[in-house]
């Protein structure tokens, strides 16, 4: 990315100067464009009217939701317009109990909806960093600190380890500096810093002398003169990306509105036709608008958003206790529907901390290194380590020559089990010291304990450090370094417990060696030693000495990432790494945790430039083909998510650096992780993984099929006794012009049986084998053409069984209208609620399948059963319902034709195992 940085130096424009691409430019460059002494810094003044040109330095945050919008977006719904024209319509004729029964399912609705997603924002602010970052500037020729937001284009910073960067800055001295870039790059390994100008474009992975916003000093010191603030830095240019980004709308939103528009034209067209027809039969108008009313409540599914927003919320409250914050409800579902996933390395799949994995020692002596789940690293080779002299010369140089210290010499405990020394100074050093810590405390211990009577810290010039320390009666020498210099200080090898001479053709096969670990993705450093008996004169001491061998160190993987991704292979769900780095790393981690599926080419990756030539020349189906993409910036992988997208696929994205917060935001659901995530990720996602553990992402898909399927059960349960409403009052309405259900009762049972089996049904636990499917077809409707035979089927035996009950009641025992109508309203009423048990699959058993087990789904039938013989009991009630005293016979009647659908759809079920 490139960007232009105007630094005012005066008042006049001619006293303006421009610096672009900085890295391009030599210190003298960039100090004569700034107009800054960098002795003395700026002036008050100067940085009065810097900051009043170029405000603070602050990214600009990502617009919020405020309280009116969330309970906005729980309204805007087509079955809520309909059932608030109709509340509209009940309270216009006098019906006031029905309006306001209307009313309250509406309100219920609402609250529910606000008051998951109002918690689920609670709980992201809870997760952000309150602390201000403080940084150290040189201005009036003091050194102070100042909040970072004070920074201006031209000040003067001074950075040491464990400091966050607080702009966009081209360093003008440094000693031993490394920075961690990861959030911004995806680069495991800390970044070397230098002040020399490059000679070519480069990408920011590569622009080792600035510093960017929001990185970290790991080790070293740094003076850098600022060039980009706010919005003007590496990160403002993601951050506008971001700002950029339009998501598509959450598929599950899509079907249900999709499907609640098609019951409305449906039923508004059914109402309008039995009003014209009615008004030209003469019929009263209010008892037309009546029945009209009475249709809408039979066809539109009330307690389908509440049911839905329920069966999420508990989905959210479930996944919250498994480390996972849904900010957004519709996102659980998604996540069910995913068909890819595209997931970062650094800090995703791996630790984001480097250790030992690789031990080459001469004789062919090969050894990885696997870490035991207490922390204890267990080596795996060709021969006995404890009996090998190189690999004990290895341990005692990795403690003596390093400069990096534990926090605690002793190994501690961590919450987890796992047990764990934090370590401060270069990842390398911590590693080596980590390792031999872990392996053996006690030689760890007296490797400490030597007392160091020389010091060659490391240079970046000679590539190497080493160390003299007394070592019982003589000295030790111990080097480490690049392993071309170590080599070239070398004379000797070890081999077989002797010394011998270190030939031309030795040096030769050890640097191939070197260069075949870099490329497996390992970094690499070389070990050497030397016995001597006086003390050696000057620093230079790392001469003559004897090779012992190459340590390969890589960022390892996380432990449940391996299981995690199997479980996505089985359930149909490509995986994709999307990384900054380089594909040798990448590589070496996918092989370590079985990143590809059977038959797939292990080594197929694609470069940054790789991608770039692919978009210019038009996608192939080579990038659909890849699993590995690295060295890609933010906007490739903005273009591999939306290749994907039109390609019809529901993307997942995730990721934890600022890099990854335009991919975040653009994918389908974008999940950051919250304890190494950044800010800009965790703002933009749809999801946060407060462990940052990617087997979470698996318990948020199967929690989301989980709930999809669910979904599609009630949606069936509700639409096939509404499809029944709809024909009774159809059939019996254009036959005898009566009304066969009051609104109010309808309402009433609507609200029942909308509601509570509904719920039951939506809380389910799922099928044991969901994860072992492949995702449905994202183009899938809600409801397929199976299901709506389901629906007609089922509608059609429930209208068959409540209407022969009223027509013999009103035939054959000449009942009058309203002993009629309370014979359907609880045939009706009885029939749905045992039609609960029809959910079952086919190939599941009759007594004993998810339906059966659901306790729920108990205590819901129990309690509907309870509040029906409530109000028929309870006489104010019982008057607001129009319920009458009911004979035997008649309860009898309603008896049989409400367990008549149950027997008859269980038989069908059972003999042809199909619906």
């Amino acid at each position: 990315m490139k960007f232009v940085t105007k630094l005012e130096m005066g008042e006049t424009e001619e006293s303006k100067a421009t610096i672009t691409d900085a890295y391009l430019k030599s210190v003298e460059e960039v100090i004569k464009a700034s107009s800054v002494d960098p002795q003395h810094g700026l002036s008050a003044k100067e940085v009065s009217e810097r900051k009043e040109k170029y405000g603070p330095n602050i990214l600009k945050e990502q617009k919020k939701r405020s309280l009116w919008q969330i309970f906005i977006s729980q309204i805007n719904n087509p079955i809520v317009y309909l059932l608030t024209a109709a509340a509209v319509l009940a309270f216009l004729f006098g019906d006031t109990a029905e309006g306001i029964a209307i009313l309250v399912v509406l309100v219920l609705n609402s609250i529910i909806g606000f008051w998951m997603e109002y918690k689920a924002q609670k709980s992201m602010k809870a997760l952000k960093q309150m602390d201000k970052i403080r940084s150290k500037v040189l201005r009036d020729s003091n050194k102070s600190t100042f909040d970072a937001e004070d920074i201006v284009p031209g000040d003067i910073i001074l950075v040491e380890s464990g400091d966050l960067i607080p702009a966009d800055a081209r360093i003008l001295e440094e000693n031993e500096l490394n920075v961690d870039e990861s959030p911004l790059t995806g680069e495991s390994v800390p970044v070397r810093k230098s002040t020399k100008a490059a000679k070519e474009e480069k990408p920011v992975a590569d622009r080792t002398n600035i510093l960017y916003k929001g990185t970290a000093v790991t080790s070293g010191t740094g003076k850098a003169i600022v060039f980009g603030t706010a919005m003007q830095t590496e990160l403002g240019g993601i951050s506008a990306m971001v700002g950029e980004q339009e998501k598509d709308e959450i598929p599950l939103n899509q079907k249900l509105n999709k499907l609640t528009k098609n019951l409305i034209f449906v039923t508004l067209g059914l109402a309008v036709a039995f009003f014209i027809i009615g008004w030209i039969a003469g019929e009263e108008v209010y008892q037309l608008v009546q029945t009209s009313i009475a249709w809408i409540i039979a066809a539109i599914p009330e307690g389908l958003p509440i049911v839905a927003s329920i069966a999420l919320a508990r989905g959210m409250l479930h996944l919250a206790k498994k480390n996972v914050i849904v900010k957004k409800m519709e996102a659980v579902e998604t996540l069910g529907e995913t068909t890819v996933i595209f997931t970062d390395k650094t800090g995703t799949l791996t630790k984001n901390h480097l250790t030992v994995r690789i031990l080459l020692f001469p004789d062919n002596v090969r050894m990885e290194v696997d870490w035991h789940k207490k922390g204890k690293p267990v080596l795996k080779g060709n021969e006995e380590p404890r009996e090998n002299e190189m690999f004990n010369h290895f341990r005692k140089i990795a403690v003596l020559a390093n400069d990096a210290t534990l926090v605690d010499d002793e190994i501690t405990p961590t919450a987890k089990g796992d047990e764990e020394s934090k370590g401060e100074g270069d990842p390398l050093d911590v590693a080596l010291l980590q390792f031999a810590q872990k392996y053996d405390q006690d030689s760890f211990r007296r490797s400490r304990e030597l007392e160091r009577k020389l010091h060659d810290p490391f240079d970046s010039e000679a590539m190497v450090m080493g160390s003299v320390n007394q070592d019982n009666e003589g000295l030790y020498i111990a080097g480490k370094g690049a392993a071309h210099a170590i080599l070239e200080r070398s004379s000797q090898v070890l081999s077989h417990g002797e010394t011998k001479l270190l030939s031309d053709e030795d040096k030769k096969y050890w640097n191939k060696k070197n260069d075949e670990l870099a490329e497996e993705g390992l970094r690499v450093l070389a070990f050497a030693y030397k016995k001597v008996e006086a003390l050696p004169k000057g620093k230079d001491f790392l001469r003559e000495l004897v090779f012992i061998g190459l340590v390969g160190f890589i960022d390892p993987p996380r432990k449940e990432v391996a299981e995690a991704i199997n479980t996505c292979h089985e359930a149909g769900i490509k995986v994709m790494m999307v990384t900054g780095d380089h594909s040798g790393t990448s590589k070496n981690i996918a092989r370590q945790i079985n990143f590809f599926k059977r038959g797939e080419e292990e080594n197929k990756a694609l470069s940054g430039q790789d991608l770039t030539n692919e978009f210019d020349e038009g996608p192939s189906s080579k990038i659909d083909e890849t699993r590995i993409f690295s060295r890609v910036d933010p906007s490739q992988k903005l273009q591999l998510i939306k290749f994907f997208q039109q390609k019809g696929e529901i993307v997942g994205m995730t990721g934890d650096g600022i890099n990854d917060a335009p991919a975040l935001k653009r994918a389908n659901i974008g999940i950051a992780m919250g304890k190494k995530g950044t800010q800009v990720a965790q703002e933009v996602s749809d999801m946060v993984l407060k462990d940052d553990a990617f087997g979470s992402i698996v318990q948020a898909i199967r929690q989301g099929r989980i709930i999809f399927g669910n979904i599609r059960k009630f949606i069936i349960y509700q639409l096939s006794y509404h499809l029944s409403e709809i024909l009774i009052i159809a059939l019996i309405s254009f036959t005898l012009f009566v009304l066969p259900i009051l609104p109010l009762q309808l309402l009433f049972l609507n609200l029942l049986s909308d509601v509570f089996p509904a719920l039951a049904l939506g809380v389910g636990v799922g099928n044991p084998g969901i994860m072992k499917v492949p995702p449905k077809d994202p183009d899938e409707p809600i409801l397929i053409r199976e299901n709506w035979w389901q629906i007609a089927l089922y509608g059609g035996i429930m209208t068959v069984c409540v209407s022969g009950a009223y027509f013999y009641a009103h035939y054959i025992w000449d009942q009058p209208e309203e002993i009629n109508n309370n014979v359907a309203f609880f045939s009706m009423a009885f029939a749905q609620l045992l039609h609960v048990f029809n959910m079952r699959d086919a190939n599941e058993h009759i007594f004993k399948n998810q339906v059966t087990r659901n306790k729920y789904i108990w205590m819901a039938m129990l309690f509907c059963i309870a509040l029906l013989f409530a109000a028929y009991f309870i006489p104010a009630v019982s008057e607001v319902l129009s319920f009458q005293e009911l004979e035997a016979r008649l309860w009898f009647l309603i008896i049989i034709t409400s367990l008549l659908p149950l027997l008859i759809i269980q038989s069908i079920k059972y003999f042809t195992k199909k619906l």
